[in-house]
């Protein structure tokens, strides 16, 4: 992670855990729990939270939060890891945004049959990172962090999803075999595709495979992902 928007971005993107804090509501000290999270489009990260949780009685009463992502390794203090500070607000996503949280959030179609369980979102106002040692930085705005996004993408996301998964499993296990330097040992699905990579998982395992460069249209995902599949077949193409 070099301090960039599109670093910085991949970097969440390629998680889906970390650790959220709040401002307790019985006397404003610091709370923090861990969390799964998933992103959208643009790269803004979203929540599936209980009503019953700690964190949500505490973001009823103030909405000023932080994330708190982290690359996993014997030595913390050597790898990245990045802190977006903001307000985690309740909001409801449109459909096709529903539809990709649903398959992106662990245990998401559950937890939404409950009647206490709402979507939240982190509207960031500032990016603490920290690439490792000597590497450190802020970005200051949610405009600097976040990915504009054309809304045919949004909208064309879960038909192109239903097709790769549909027709291309040979085509998600390339991926998966480039991508972790190891054989499947499951199906592999494709979960999400975004601008900038997709979202893959096998089993309970899951990958992050980011395009070379972001995509504005449906027609330069299937390009991109018949550019990746001719790779992980020829590594040397």
């Amino acid at each position: 992670m070099d301090g960039s928007s599109q670093s910085i971005r991949r970097f969440l993107r390629a998680h889906y855990q970390g650790a959220v804090a709040t401002l307790s509501a019985s006397d404003g000290l610091p709370y923090a729990s861990v969390v799964h999270y998933a992103c959208d489009q643009q790269g803004r990260p979203w929540f599936l939270f209980s009503d019953l949780a700690v964190h949500s009685h505490d973001l009823a009463r103030d909405a000023r939060a932080s994330l708190l992502v982290w690359e996993a390794g014997p030595d913390l203090m050597a790898l990245p890891r990045a802190t977006f500070l903001g307000r985690v607000c309740r909001a409801d996503p449109d459909p096709a945004l529903e539809g990709r949280l649903m398959t992106l959030l662990p245990g998401a179609e559950s937890y939404l049959d409950m009647p206490d369980f709402h979507f939240y979102r982190l509207e960031c106002a500032r990016v603490r990172w920290i690439g490792g040692f000597g590497a450190m930085g802020w970005l200051h705005s949610e405009v600097d962090f976040l990915l504009p996004v054309p809304r045919e993408l949004e909208l064309q996301e879960a038909a192109a999803v239903t097709h790769m998964n549909a027709d291309h499993a040979d085509a998600l296990a390339d991926y998966w075999r480039m991508a972790s330097g190891s054989e499947p040992a499951a199906p592999v699905r494709l979960l999400a595709l975004d601008p900038e990579g997709m979202d893959l998982a096998c089993g309970v395992d899951r990958l992050r495979l980011d395009f070379p460069a972001p995509v504005t249209t449906p027609l330069q995902w299937r390009e991109q992902l018949v550019a990746m599949a001719r790779r992980a077949r020829s590594p040397s193409v």
